[in-house]
């Protein structure tokens, strides 16, 4: 593999900041599992399941092969018999988010007893060279002393969170200037989140009113337009950086520069399938087969408005997947670093408008048709960033994607590699290192199958190259 020399694409700072946080973080934190495993090379990338949804037509729908009887099931039969027929959309969130039967509301699914795992889990190196991404472009941006924000999209178990803290806090300049924003909806997975950023008091009383509260990084003044501070949680992290959780990007105060980490978080947000059907698109639905004993995709009769929301360049496809809650978040981002300065690093396995049917569901590292035992398996989406590009525009400017192995050698990894390596006291700890390092790069595994995508303020297009190696 070609290597592009790092010194291209950070600023000089912080390249020789780079090899001073190499010589001073010489412990490495490995998974403990033995990633040369077949079951850990599965990382959610896209195959071909038996539930595509590509040659449905209007008179028949493709069922899910296996019966199934659970009381999640129950409950979404019932729905759809009073309502009729529901969107993906609509599945996937009742299947990640319902607060009785939702995947992410009753389990922990990181991790090798999990279903998948991800970057951050695998070595510290992501994490690492993820914040300083951050710090290069907060130095390119010539932010200074004012207080600025990280704000990560669906945290997981707090890993990536935990290694940026611990490099942007070797930066004297940046540490008493920062604060953390975590949008997390499951209050277990913040429990979890809170206790791996080593903090002891956590407040998680929701504030509200004027004049009850402020958080780090806003404004002076009310964090909202009614006066009330929106997180739910709040703590101080181990490396003394506040820390804020929210249950939405709209709730996180605006005002400070911003740089916005998505790590497998937009593959999980709901999506519309459409399909073109007799020359017009149609929206892929939900439905129940006629004996009621399980669950089928059907395209909808008539235009839903979904349809009409597709962006014009991409009307004529013949099928693809259009998630209209990141239409929401990108346009959040969209505002924040346009009008406040920062940028945002989106990392996913997914297409430039390539592919088309991708919905499928995961469960210990394998991968199932996406209908069998809703609320037992993670549902997810390659993430099509043809349609976030499209979505951005005109507000804001998109740099991607590239794959992830690109962007880490861009990102100096190889020296932060080699140092790692050095410290190592064993030949074994040396083998496990390299075990996790080629999951991280080898374009056959997460270093082709997961992309980085860039955003920023149109501003940003004058201050010269992206970091990372983006054109």
């Amino acid at each position: 593999m070609a290597i592009i020399s790092a010194s291209v694409f950070l600023s000089k700072n912080s390249y020789q900041l780079l090899y001073k946080i190499a010589r001073t973080f010489t412990g490495c934190r490995i998974h403990s599992l033995s990633l040369g495993s077949p079951s850990l090379v599965v990382h959610r990338q896209s195959r071909s399941i038996s539930s595509n949804t590509n040659a449905i037509t209007k008179s028949e729908g493709k069922e899910a092969e296996i019966p199934q009887a659970s009381e999640f099931l129950k409950y979404l039969r019932q729905r759809i018999k009073a309502t009729g027929a529901i969107t993906v959309a609509e599945y996937m969130q009742e299947c990640l988010t319902n607060p009785y039967y939702g995947y992410y509301s009753r389990k922990n699914p990181f991790g090798r007893q999990g279903d998948f795992i991800t970057s951050p889990e695998v070595c510290q190196i992501f994490g690492e060279l993820v914040a300083l991404w951050c710090v290069n472009e907060w130095n390119i941006s010539n932010i200074g002393a004012v207080p600025f924000q990280i704000i990560e999209l669906g945290p997981g178990t707090g890993t990536l969170a935990y290694d940026m803290l611990r490099i942007l806090k070797s930066f004297p300049q940046i540490g008493n200037t920062v604060s953390l924003h975590l949008v997390e909806r499951s209050s277990e997975l913040a429990r979890q989140q809170a206790k791996k950023l080593g903090i002891e008091a956590i407040d998680q009383t929701w504030l509200t009113g004027a004049g009850k509260g402020t958080v780090e990084g806003a404004v002076d003044g009310p964090v909202d337009g009614a006066g009330d501070v929106l997180h739910y949680q709040t703590g101080i992290s181990q490396f003394g950086i506040p820390v804020y959780w929210y249950q939405r990007i709209q709730d996180i105060p605006k005002g400070a520069p911003a740089f916005i980490v998505a790590n497998e978080f937009f593959d999980a947000l709901p999506i519309h399938k459409l399909q073109m059907t007799d020359g017009k698109l149609r929206e892929v639905l939900v439905d129940v087969t006629e004996d009621d004993s399980r669950l089928r995709f059907v395209i909808a009769p008539n235009e839903t408005a979904a349809v009409r929301l597709v962006p014009k360049e991409s009307r004529k496809r013949q099928h693809l997947e259009l998630s209209v809650e990141a239409g929401v978040v990108l346009n959040d981002i969209a505002d924040r670093v346009t009008d406040h300065g920062g940028g945002a690093l989106i990392i996913d396995y997914g297409h430039d408008g390539t592919k088309t049917d991708t919905f499928r569901a995961f469960q210990h590292h394998k991968v199932l048709d996406p209908l069998h035992e809703p609320g037992q398996a993670d549902v997810t989406a390659d993430v099509d960033f043809s349609l976030l590009r499209q979505m951005l525009r005109p507000k804001a400017i998109s740099y991607g994607p590239i794959t992830q192995s690109t962007f880490l050698f861009n990102m100096a990894f190889e020296q932060r590699f080699n140092a790692l390596m050095k410290a190592c006291k064993s030949d074994e700890e040396q083998d496990r290192l390299a075990a996790a390092c080629d999951v991280l790069i080898n374009p056959a595994k997460m270093g082709g199958q997961f992309f980085v995508f860039a955003v920023f303020g149109w501003k940003r297009g004058r201050l010269g190259p992206v970091t990372g190696g983006f054109q």
